[in-house]
């Protein structure tokens, strides 16, 4: 029997002998779906049309021909086809369309609800309709060109029907790609990562749900041990109707980054028996890097950080590791309120910005500003700004400043102190580069290093940086040093927040730094 590392080695022609029947399955994968789109937000926006406009024709008949409702304007008193009354229909319908779609799409209805429970999608779109519905009727209640009898009754009446047309076109959106999956029409090429037994269980778990559109092309698994067990061991299950077929070994988990860039899935499933902690946040940080779909078991969930999606396939439950953690909406707000915030610190504090880079200047040779390059929003360097509090040349030695560190200047001791020294970087955050809450941007090397040590330290760059944030305003803020051990103990705030980030939390977090700056809590 050939071993794995022989199978494996790089004298092979192929060092991966099986990754070519991989491929051929994805391309029989992509060949049937080749003219249909595999995209659930295709379905849910062609739907949602289809919602919009036979929820305007029931508004329409109420509106002008039920006798409920009364109107004087000429316009609407015109004969049907009228070219004017023609000119008012398509306008109010375009009118609709844009604004229920950017309604929709702000409440988050364009993300994959089809993975989700149907009935977490109709809470959403009845809480979403409702509340478009009374800034409608607010507007008619104002609306001087045709105005209605009894707004409230119209209005009502509008969004029962239009809520009642958007989840049955979603319900339809459902059924349309529930019979494409099952037909294997959508199909989405999927790896199965882990031990030998537990890729198994699941390989049978995607078998028996045709619907979620799984289509195995290979397996990984954990280890080069595991990799001889799948080899060698038989399917117990003699039933050819549940026995799975016998998928290619592609390689262990090591060879993870070769090997998602050689066969490409969609979508990688993993269940492993021992969990090696490192190689599978590895493994997170390579599906993320490739856009690739990641789910787990339930039991690997603790070694991941990040919002999470639970997805049940025929019984066994699999976690989605999204690297979706906001909604539309909240991305908006979270950047209006940047721009906002910046804006007004750097004129309201223009004369205090001035004055403290002519003290800055006068203090010490090497001018007000210091610069230095920082990683930001997926690992994108940019350029920092900050008033200079360190006596020139203080930046040829690397690592954290520590409190009471000598390269520190006297005035620079007052600004560290305050925070002041920070502000420059409202251009940062105005830019884009950096955001008012977030995790503190670190230095190239820095982040190589600690990158290298704790696997799982990239992903605190899946927001952008900031002036400020959970860690800033903890009561372990001083006690910091640059080790592993104080760097995984920051590593729990930065994803804290990355879990929990919302437009509350960044106000929260906002209004505890200004307490904290005016009681001096920086460190000197």
């Amino acid at each position: 029997m050939t071993t794995i590392s022989q199978a494996f080695s790089s004298s092979s022609p192929n060092p991966h002998p099986n990754v070519n029947a991989a491929e051929v399955a994805h391309s029989k994968v992509r060949r049937k779906g080749l003219h249909v789109p595999r995209s659930p937000r295709l379905y849910q926006i062609i739907f949602d049309a289809l919602s919009f406009s036979a929820s305007f024709v029931v508004y329409y008949l109420l509106r002008f021909f039920s006798g409920l409702f009364e109107t004087s304007t000429s316009a609407f008193t015109q004969p049907l086809l009228s070219d004017e009354r023609t000119t008012l229909i398509v306008a109010a319908v375009i009118a609709l369309y844009g604004y229920w779609a950017l309604l929709f799409w702000f409440g988050g209805l364009y993300e994959d609800w089809y993975v989700r429970s149907p009935f977490d999608e109709f809470f959403t779109i009845v809480r979403i309709t409702f509340i478009g519905c009374c800034i409608l009727g607010l507007l008619i209640f104002l609306d001087d060109i045709a105005p209605a009898q009894n707004p409230r009754l119209l209005v009502f009446l509008y969004w029962v029907a239009f809520c009642a047309s958007v989840c049955a076109g979603r319900i339809t959106a459902r059924y349309a790609q529930r019979v494409l999956r099952i037909r294997e029409i959508i199909s989405f090429p999927t790896l199965l990562v882990g031990s030998a037994d537990n890729v198994r269980a699941l390989q049978l778990s995607v078998r028996q749900a045709p619907a979620f559109g799984f289509h195995p092309i290979g397996v990984v698994m954990s280890d080069a041990t595991e990799a001889e067990q799948w080899h060698n061991s038989a399917v117990s299950d003699s039933n050819v109707m549940t026995k799975p077929a016998q998928l290619p070994l592609l390689g262990v988990v090591s060879e993870i980054p070769k090997l998602l860039a050689a066969v490409r899935p969609t979508t990688v499933l993993v269940s492993t028996a021992t969990p090696n902690h490192e190689e599978l946040l590895r493994l997170a940080n390579e599906c993320e890097k490739h856009d690739i779909t990641l789910k787990v078991v339930p039991d690997l969930y603790e070694i991941f950080s990040g919002q999470t999606r639970t997805q049940h396939v025929y019984g066994m439950a699999l976690i989605e590791i999204s690297a979706q953690i906001m909604t539309p909406w909240q991305r908006v707000m979270k950047r209006l309120m940047d721009i906002v915030l910046s804006l007004l610190g750097i004129i309201v504090g223009l004369p205090v910005w001035v004055a403290i880079g002519v003290i800055v200047a006068l203090e010490t040779p090497g001018g007000a500003m210091y610069s230095q390059i920082r990683i930001g929003r997926g690992g994108v360097p940019f350029r920092i700004w900050k008033f200079r509090s360190m006596a020139q040349g203080s930046d040829k030695v690397t690592g954290f400043t520590q409190v009471n560190d000598a390269r520190v200047t006297p005035f620079g001791r007052i600004i560290r102190k305050t925070h002041l020294d920070e502000i420059p970087q409202l251009w940062n955050i105005l830019k884009g580069d950096m955001s008012i809450v977030g995790p503190r941007p670190e230095v190239p090397k820095l982040v190589e290093k600690f990158s290298q040590a704790i696997p799982y330290y990239p992903r605190r760059h899946k927001v952008r940086p900031g002036l400020t944030g959970w860690w800033q305003i903890s009561p372990n803020y001083f006690q910091y040093q640059e080790t592993i051990d104080d760097i995984r103990s920051r590593l729990t705030y930065d994803f804290y927040y990355i879990e929990n980030i919302s437009f509350r939390l960044d106000i929260e977090i906002i209004i505890r730094t200004v307490i904290k700056v005016f009681k001096g809590h920086g460190q000197a």
